[in-house]
């Protein structure tokens, strides 16, 4: 067994790109699955103004944000279990076919009350699922000696939906009201139960006995590293996906779009031009540099509030999740069983879940005490502790 401090990666330039193909049949489906997936999910950073304006709080709309993650968090240890014995398809088709219910549901929220509370716990149950089968599905179908680099190209699905869709989300908005962005959220992910119903299960162990338990994951000494790295690394993304909106209000920006295309955009061409370069500089050096990157980028957000400020602290933050993301995957994919992958990626998703399920409530009181600069410093300095464990294991 590899020792924590030997699971993160040193310099290595000798793999082959050319070692086996990456662009499939089965990864152009997922591709345009997980491409209509993020068209549906990124317009919700967009949320925290329709609860603004039902009447809530920044502490409760922080509180809001974060109930999707409570479902989210509860049913992991049920997909782990299901993604290693029955396979990713089944899940990825439930999951998708559940959000369309979901993105049509949010029309039926008129006002505060419980079904709200309903509707984004549901949101959770759907979108738990879905983004842990999609990195299980990308994982069985990229070539383990292109890990990294398949990773980031098909990471390009969801910042590329990114990019456009919170841009055509505003404009929806000022078209139709928060209803007709729900009913395209709904079309999206109906689309992407289409491609998914077309993948071939790929190839892969079936568990037949007791998997591991996900607390038995996450005490694994190999992991241990990676599971606070990628933690602070998810409560850094909840603070402006959650409240960059509410603080552009604030500053009299009305469209947060140039943040979040710029954002998109940037970690595209990361993983078009960039994608090798892990693997030149080696990874340990890539990640913590662009995760300094991020925390630059949170760091200025509320120093910087102009239209030009959103692009530039886009760009640092695009520059961090598109470097850090596939890198994170990519060694965590590496070190694990194919018969248990299902069960560790689950559990590196959950993260991900509990980063918005603290950080929602937790930015939102920060908010409510101290104001937005405080919120986003403190979660820059989440990120800084994040690269100071990466730097510190050698």
């Amino acid at each position: 067994m590899r020792t924590l401090r030997q699971l993160l990666p040193v310099n290595d330039s000798r793999s082959n790109p050319n070692a086996a193909p990456i662009i499939t049949k089965n990864f152009l489906l997922a591709f345009g699955g997980h491409f209509c997936i993020g068209m549906a999910f990124w317009p919700y950073v967009l949320l925290p103004l329709f609860l603004g304006n039902l009447g809530y709080d920044s502490f409760m709309i922080g509180v809001l944000m974060g109930t999707a993650s409570v479902s989210g968090v509860l049913i992991r240890p049920w997909i782990g279990v299901r993604l290693d014995r029955q396979g990713r398809k089944p899940l990825l088709i439930g999951a998708a076919s559940l959000f369309v219910g979901v993105n049509l549901g949010y029309i039926l929220v008129d006002e505060t009350g419980p079904l709200i509370y309903g509707i984004r716990l549901l949101h959770g149950l759907s979108i738990g699922p879905l983004f842990a089968a999609i990195m299980t599905f990308a994982a069985d179908i990229i070539p383990e000696e292109r890990r990294t680099e398949g990773f980031a190209y098909f990471g390009i699905a969801g910042h590329l939906s990114g990019s456009i869709s919170v841009m055509l989300g505003e404009w929806m908005i000022w078209l139709g009201g928060f209803s007709a962005l729900f009913i395209s959220g709904a079309v999206m992910s109906l689309i992407a139960v289409i491609f998914f119903s077309m993948l071939s299960e790929p190839d892969f162990k079936r568990l037949e006995k007791s998997s591991p338990s996900l607390w038995e994951i996450a005490k694994d000494q190999r992991f241990v590293v990676l599971w606070i790295v990628s933690l602070s690394f998810s409560l850094g993304l909840s603070s402006y996906f959650i409240f960059l909106k509410p603080f552009a209000e604030t500053v009299g920006l009305t469209n947060v779009s140039f943040f979040f295309t710029t954002y998109s955009s940037v970690a595209v061409l990361i993983r078009l031009f960039g994608v090798r370069l892990p693997q030149q500089l080696g990874e340990k050096k890539v990640l913590s540099i662009s995760l300094g990157c991020l925390a630059i980028g949170i760091l200025m957000i509320s120093h910087l509030p102009t239209i030009w400020g959103l692009m530039f602290t886009g760009m640092l933050c695009g520059t961090g999740h598109g470097y850090g993301f596939p890198i994170l995957s990519s060694i965590l994919i590496k070190n694990t069983s194919r018969k248990i992958r299902g069960s560790v990626i689950t559990f590196y998703t959950l993260l991900f879940d509990i980063g918005f399920l603290i950080g929602a409530p937790l930015w939102g009181l920060l908010v409510t005490i101290s104001g937005y600069n405080m919120m986003f410093l403190t979660a820059a300095l989440m990120i800084i502790g994040g690269i100071l464990l990466v730097l510190h294991r050698q």
